[in-house]
């Protein structure tokens, strides 16, 4: 890839936009789907298997779709919840949002779902006191000892710290990997995981492409009247004047350096199970988005795309109004919503659904479809 071609990628100015690429899916399901009768809902789908779908975050970016409406609170509340690690809807409940109530039990418990699994995955073993000896430096805790004189430890591991702590010292490591399979959990779990795994990758920028990002970004935030360095950095560009070709040819990592612009990209991609097109993977994308920009935020990157990827990627037959309306409305051009976190957020317990701010995101209505159980 040539610098023009990164240089594209990074301002977002391909083929699709964020729109195009969920419109594409959904569209392709409802017109190329296979029928399906036998699901755990008993709710009959079409479908098809395996897709992927692009969604560009350069410039604070957002993939909040405009052909029906996204509802942030529940979307940053959730997001709230699983950085939490917890699988009781307490603090969803307590924040006014229900989109998990009906999976829940009479005390609000859904087992080991999400943020448990990504904050505190339970590894238990039964050894002996010379294996023990040889591990016990990665933090497991003795709960007893058996008859035989072996004993049993557990630890939790946080799998989102240590992709947060590998972004920071080894950015370019390929296992900055994040799964909520637990496969012998799954029995505990009121519904187990339709969004299962997530990667994260990172790599670092030539000075141009890094400059281009940050103007992005920065023009982003003029627009919306947010101050930040993004906005300076646009600014001071503009006060330069002359042209901008050639002084992205000159610019230096020094320079960039000194106004504490990132260095790095992070690209990040999530692998669904079970993709309800119609209702839930408009909300999936965006989150994931908005992580992304959260964990490029505090580990000193810029955010620069988000792949979705669906195995069995279906439209449910009650959701065939809902969809039809969304096909008759065009996307809205001017949709390019940002998302913008406090400057003194440094690491992921300082995440806070209250303090987000989204800006520029506009919409059609919201549709009203029932949602499978």
């Amino acid at each position: 890839m040539d610098s023009e071609e990164k240089k594209d990628m990074y301002e977002g100015n391909l083929s699709l936009s964020n729109d195009d690429s969920y419109r594409q899916i959904i569209e392709s399901v409802a017109d190329n789907g296979f029928d399906s009768e036998k699901n755990r809902t008993g709710v009959k789908t079409v479908g098809l298997s395996f897709i992927p779908s692009f969604y560009f975050l350069s410039g604070g970016v957002v993939p909040m779709i405009s052909g029906k409406a996204v509802n942030g609170k529940p979307l940053l509340v959730e997001l709230d919840w699983y950085l939490r690690g917890e699988g009781n809807i307490n603090f969803m409940s307590e924040n006014g949002v229900k989109i998990w109530d009906q999976w829940a039990n009479e005390n609000g418990d859904l087992g080991p779902v999400y943020g448990k699994q990504w904050r505190k995955w339970r590894d238990t073993r039964v050894v002996t006191p010379e294996q023990y000896e040889l591990i016990k430096e990665r933090g497991y805790e003795v709960d007893g000892e058996l008859k035989d004189g072996r004993l049993a430890i557990t630890r939790e591991i946080d799998q989102l710290q240590r992709i947060v702590d590998n972004l920071r010292n080894d950015p370019e490591n390929r296992r900055n990997i994040m799964s909520a399979w637990n496969v012998g959990e799954l029995e505990d779990m009121k519904l187990p995981p339709c969004h299962f795994a997530f990667g994260a990758w990172s790599r670092e920028l030539d000075p141009a492409s890094r400059l281009t990002m940050a103007i992005c970004t920065g023009v982003n935030h003029i627009e919306h009247d947010v101050c930040s360095k993004y906005a300076e950095i646009a600014e001071e560009i503009r006060e330069i004047g002359g042209d901008l070709d050639e002084f992205l040819q000159t610019v230096t990592h020094e320079w960039l350096d000194c106004r504490d612009i990132p260095r790095r990209v992070l690209n990040t991609g999530m692998v669904q199970r079970s993709v309800d097109t119609f209702v839930g993977m408009p909300f999936n994308i965006a989150g994931y988005g908005i992580l992304t920009h959260f964990l490029a935020h505090i580990t000193g990157h810029m955010a620069g795309n988000f792949t979705h990827f669906g195995f069995d990627v279906h439209l449910y037959e009650n959701h065939k109004e809902g969809f039809e309306e969304y096909a008759s409305r065009e996307d809205i051009e001017e949709n390019k919503p940002i998302v913008v976190f406090p400057d003194s957020w440094k690491e992921l317990a300082d995440f806070n659904w209250q303090e987000i701010q989204i800006h520029g995101y506009k919409s059609h209505p919201w549709i009203k479809v029932p949602v499978a159980k």
